[in-house]
C-alpha cells in the first residue's frame, strides 16, 4: 500500500537549500560507499590467501560444538567441505560472541603455536575491513557510538534504497523547509534520524542499521502535522486500486504508522527492512512539529497559512466569476466586497467590484467600490486602468470623497498620463467648486493647462489658466478681507 502526498510546485525564487544539501550529501556518501565492494573483495582475497581461513574456520566449528550447536556446526562443516568458505566466514563474522573472544585471544590463544603470525595476519585483515565505509559508519545497535548514531542516517544499502528515500525527501522536504526554514529543516532531519534509531538502541539486533528512511519518515510526519486538518491531495495505490483523493493531512499519520507496524509484525516480519525505524521516525517528526505548533499557539507555519489564504482567495474568485456568469450580480457583489478586503491592492478585484455593483443596482456598493478604486489609484497610480479611474470618478458624482491634496494630485496625474484630458478637466472643475480644495484645484488647473498646451490645444490651455486665476483671486478675497479687518 502506498499513500503519498502530491507535491506542490517548488518556488525556485526561494530554493529549498537545506533539502537539496541533504540530497547531495546522501548521494555523495553513497558514491563513496560504492567502493566498499572493491575494498571487501581485496580483504576477502587476503583472508583466503593468507591462511586465516584454514586456521579460524575450523576453530569456529569446534567452538560451535562446544557451545552445543552441533547441528549448525555439521551444516557449516559440510559447506566448508564443498570448498565454500564464504558462507562459513559470514556465519562466523555474524557471531558477535565468538568474534569478541577471537579478538581477545581466547579462541586462538598465545599458548598456541603460530599465535604471533596469526595475530599479525588478523590485524592486517581487520585493517582492510576497516577501510570500508559502511561498517565503520553504520549503526551497530550492540555497540553504538555518538558518531554512528548520526552518520548511519546518510548511508544507503542500494541504489533503489537511495533513490526512494531522496524522492520522498524532495516531495515533502521543500514544503517543510518553506515552513521551518533551512536550519529548522536540518534540525528536523537529524533529530528525526536519531528518533528512528531508538528501537535499535532499545532492542539491539545483530547487523547494521543504515539509511535515511527514518529521517525521511520524520519529515513526512512533520508535513502532515504542519497541515493539520487541511485537506491536501494524496496519491494512493493498493493492490490494483489507485487514484488521487483529498484527505485531511493529519488523518494519514495513523495510517502510515499502522502500516509500518503491520509490515514489521505481520506481513513482512522476516524482511531486513527496518520498519520500526520508520515507525519511530514518524512519531519523532510528529512530536517535534507538534511542539513547534504548540509554541505558536497551535497555529501552523506562516507558509502554510499563506497557502490557505491563497487557496481561499482562489476559491472566492472562482465563485464570484461563476455568479457573474449566472447573472447573479448581487451575490457577485458580495463576493467582490470580500475580495477587496482580502486583497486591498488588487486592481482587478476592485474594478470588477465596481462593475458588478453597477449591474446589481446597489448604490452603496458602487460608492464603496469607487472610493476604493480612487484610493488605490492615489497609492499605486499605474495599477488601475484609465477607464476604471474615469468610472470611479463618475460614480463619485455628485460629491467627491475627501482625500488629501497629494492623493488628488496623483489621481489627476494618472488621467493626464492616459491623455484623458476631458476627465481631468471635470475633476479639476469639481475640485475648484468645492470649498477647501482651492489650492489643489489651482494646481490641477495649471497641470491640465500645461498638458493641453503640449497637446496643441492652446485655446483650452488659455481658458484653464484664466479660470485658475479667477479661482485663485476668489479664494484669496476672504483671506485678504480678514487681514484688512
Amino acid at each position: 500500500m502506498i499513500i503519498l502526498p502530491l507535491p506542490a510546485r517548488p518556488d525556485w525564487r526561494r530554493p529549498p537549500i537545506a533539502t537539496l544539501l541533504l540530497i547531495v550529501l546522501c548521494v555523495a556518501v553513497f558514491l563513496i560507499q560504492g567502493k566498499d565492494a572493491q575494498r571487501m573483495q581485496a580483504a576477502q582475497q587476503y583472508y583466503l590467501g593468507s591462511g586465516l581461513a584454514r586456521q579460524e574456520l575450523p576453530a569456529y566449528l569446534q567452538d560451535l560444538v562446544a557451545r552445543g550447536k552441533s547441528d549448525e556446526a555439521a551444516r557449516l562443516r559440510q559447506t566448508l567441505a564443498q570448498r565454500k568458505a564464504g558462507p562459513v566466514q559470514q556465519a562466523m563474522d555474524a557471531d558477535t560472541d565468538f568474534m569478541r573472544r577471537l579478538h581477545a585471544g581466547q579462541v586462538i590463544t598465545p599458548a598456541d603455536a603460530g599465535y604471533n603470525e596469526w595475530r599479525s595476519r588478523r590485524t592486517h585483515y581487520d585493517g582492510l575491513l576497516e577501510q570500508r565505509v559502511t561498517p565503520r559508519y553504520a549503526l551497530q545497535s550492540e555497540a553504538p557510538t555518538p558518531l554512528t548514531a548520526v552518520s548511519h542516517i546518510f548511508l544507503h544499502g542500494s541504489t533503489e534504497h537511495l533513490l526512494g528515500n531522496m524522492a520522498f525527501l524532495f516531495i515533502v522536504g521543500y514544503t517543510v523547509e518553506a515552513a521551518l526554514g533551512g536550519w529548522g529543516m536540518l534540525a528536523l532531519f537529524l533529530l528525526g534520524g536519531l528518533c528512528a534509531a531508538v528501537p535499535d538502541l532499545l532492542f539491539p539486533q545483530p547487523g547494521y542499521g543504515l539509511g535515511a528512511s527514518g529521517a525521511v519518515s520524520a519529515v513526512m510526519a512533520a508535513y502532515l502535522v504542519l497541515y493539520g486538518v487541511r485537506r491536501i491531495p494524496f496519491f494512493y495505490f493498493f493492490i490494483f486500486v489507485f487514484g488521487v483523493a483529498r484527505w485531511p493531512a493529519l488523518a494519514i499519520l495513523p495510517v502510515w504508522v499502522m502500516k509500518e507496524l503491520l509490515l514489521r509484525f505481520v506481513f513482512d516480519s522476516e524482511s531486513n527492512i527496518n520498519y520500526l525505524a520508520h515507525f519511530a521516525g514518524f512519531l519523532g517528526g510528529a512530536l517535534l512539529v507538534a511542539l513547534y505548533r504548540w509554541r505558536r499557539g497551535w497555529r501552523s507555519a506562516d507558509s502554510v497559512q499563506r497557502e490557505d489564504a491563497a487557496e481561499s482567495i482562489a476559491q472566492l474568485q472562482a465563485q464570484a466569476e461563476n455568479h457573474v456568469a449566472q447573472l447573479q450580480f448581487a451575490r457577485a457583489t458580495a463576493d467582490y466586497r470580500r475580495l477587496i478586503h482580502a486583497l486591498p491592492e488588487d486592481a482587478g478585484s476592485a474594478e470588477a467590484y465596481l462593475r458588478v455593483a453597477r449591474l446589481a443596482h446597489q448604490p452603496q456598493a458602487r460608492s464603496e467600490a469607487a472610493l476604493h478604486l480612487l484610493k488605490l489609484t492615489a497609492a499605486h497610480p499605474r495599477k488601475v486602468g484609465c477607464q476604471a479611474v474615469e468610472e470611479a470618478l463618475n460614480d463619485s458624482h455628485p460629491r467627491l470623497p475627501r482625500l488629501s491634496s497629494g492623493a488628488w494630485g496623483r489621481i489627476l496625474g494618472r488621467l493626464l498620463e492616459c491623455q484623458r484630458l476631458d476627465s481631468a478637466e471635470k475633476l479639476a472643475l469639481r475640485l475648484a467648486a468645492r470649498p477647501g480644495d482651492e489650492a489643489v484645484a489651482a494646481d490641477a488647473l495649471r497641470r491640465l493647462a500645461d498638458a493641453c498646451r503640449d497637446a496643441g490645444d492652446l485655446s483650452r490651455a488659455r481658458r484653464l489658466l484664466t479660470l485658475r486665476q479667477t479661482r485663485l483671486a476668489h479664494a484669496l478675497t476672504p483671506a485678504a478681507a480678514g487681514e484688512a479687518h
